[in-house]
């Protein structure tokens, strides 16, 4: 790789994870604009869907870094009762708000434009998912974050995160939620690389 490519993803990453929240929009807008994240509006070979509807109660769903809204079309109607998707991108909001109408979806989905960090939900969900959108969150904010949207589960909910590679830099994240919460299950694939956890706050003793 090129060192002025190096550094053009150097800076995109400290944007993505650092920068101030007109700083993120643009550039993760100016993204789905290009087409860069097309890839998200087609089903992954990790089935997560599967694993949101075990936990869902047909309850209500929050999915924060929903991108494109791939997930929610994926669930099985009968298994939740509300999906709320939400990511920085208003490009992303609204391509997901054009595809929930043309899914027969629009009544039950809503979308939000807003960092995930500082979203303030309205109700209570069964299941708070973070489809591979944690890596982009400062390492000292992940717990504080979890610990403010805890408040926002229902009394059995569940948060479920995916993380493409935790083989590697991304461990502290898995770790992290190791260290601080209560995981109910584990899943891993592409040789143990891919995970998916979900956990819920510890109990009090």
């Amino acid at each position: 790789m090129r060192l002025a490519e190096r550094a053009r993803n150097a800076m995109r990453g400290m944007i993505q994870k650092y920068g101030p929240n007109f700083a993120k929009q643009r550039l993760w807008d100016s993204e789905f604009s290009a087409g860069r994240w097309n890839c998200l509006e087609t089903t992954g070979d990790d089935r997560v869907h599967v694993q949101i509807e075990k936990y869902a109660n047909r309850g209500a769903i929050l999915d924060l870094g929903c991108g494109p809204g791939t997930t929610g079309f994926e669930l099985d109607p009968a298994t939740y009762t509300a999906y709320t998707g939400v990511d920085i991108s208003d490009v992303a909001v609204q391509n997901a708000r054009r595809r929930a109408v043309a899914a027969g979806r629009a009544e039950r989905h809503e979308y939000c434009q807003s960092d995930i960090v500082r979203f303030v939900p309205a109700r209570k969900y069964d299941v708070i998912f973070f489809g591979d959108s944690i890596y982009y969150i400062p390492p000292r904010s992940i717990v504080p974050m979890l610990e403010r949207y805890a408040g926002c589960l229902t009394e059995r909910g569940i948060f479920i995160a995916r993380m493409f590679d935790v083989s590697g830099k991304h461990r502290y994240i898995l770790n992290t939620i190791e260290q601080n919460f209560e995981v109910a299950e584990k899943w891993s694939s592409n040789q143990d690389v891919t995970c998916l956890v979900a956990f819920r706050p510890r109990v009090a003793n």
